[in-house]
């Protein structure tokens, strides 16, 4: 099997890559999925994302790479708080995250290939990978299913080692640093600070910076747009933050839950 990683990618001039990933600013982005679980919608889940498709929201869901290599669309590191059970996701096989069910729902996890089928290019789908590793497996082995998808579709990722796969190996592909103020975490101080001051971006090069929006605005944002990069900010969770976000805070779009954007539009 030829590794991806010796591959040449196809570059777009900035102007052009820029104009084809209008899409991602064009609409609000549905967190997860248009969810909403007292209509038993759950989070990640192919009704939420169907739910989406039909209010013209794009799509932002989350990528874990599983035990057989095969994808899964899920939040949580742990099926604890949404399948009951305290077993990682990681440590599953396709075949055996089959047999959990998304709260009191009849549906099951998606992997990213039944996502791609389902949507069909319908809305575009900014895509999280969820990874701390150095390796490039969870990068490579989406990039073999999103090489072909005909559909919008943009990458991001709080691990600047994610981003930076993308740089190298598909610089066509729009890609996104995530970002925050992030307390508590295992992670080394020292790390914590480059994310939140945004210091890898001139290793990995970000196409869009996406930041947390409990912590705009600062100065490292205002760095990153002065420097002409696009601004999203998540989650947004009212129409009046949503609001905010774009008059006050100069975001070109925002990622949205528990409000719907289309009440205003």
């Amino acid at each position: 099997m030829t590794d991806l990683t010796e591959l040449p990618a196809a570059q777009d001039a900035p102007a052009e890559k820029e104009r084809r990933a209008d899409w991602l600013f064009s609409r609000p982005i549905a967190h997860r999925g248009f969810h909403d679980s007292k209509i038993g919608i759950y989070e990640n889940s192919i009704p939420a994302f169907k739910r989406a498709a039909k209010n013209a929201f794009n799509i932002e869901t989350d990528l874990y790479l599983l035990k057989d290599g095969a994808i899964a669309a899920f939040h949580d590191l742990t099926l604890k708080r949404l399948c009951g059970q305290d077993v990682k996701i990681t440590e599953l096989t396709s075949t055996e995250l089959k047999k959990f069910r998304l709260g009191e729902s009849d549906d099951g996890i998606p992997l990213l290939d039944e996502l791609l089928d389902e949507i069909n290019g319908s809305t575009g789908l900014l895509l999280e990978f969820k990874t701390l590793s150095l390796n490039g497996a969870l990068e490579q082995a989406a990039y073999k299913l999103l090489k072909n998808y005909g559909g919008n579709f943009a990458v991001q990722s709080f691990n600047p080692y994610s981003v930076s796969w993308f740089k190298k190996h598909a610089p066509d592909i729009y890609r996104g640093q995530l970002a925050a103020f992030i307390e508590g975490s295992r992670l080394e101080k020292g790390l914590l600070y480059a994310l939140k001051s945004l210091r890898f971006k001139k290793m990995n090069k970000p196409d869009f910076i996406a930041y947390r929006f409990e912590n705009l605005p600062n100065k490292y944002v205002g760095a990153a747009v002065a420097e002409g990069k696009k601004l999203l900010t998540w989650t947004v969770k009212s129409q009046a933050d949503a609001d905010k976000a774009v008059a006050e805070f100069k975001c070109d779009n925002y990622i949205f839950e528990d409000f719907d954007p289309n009440e205003r539009l």
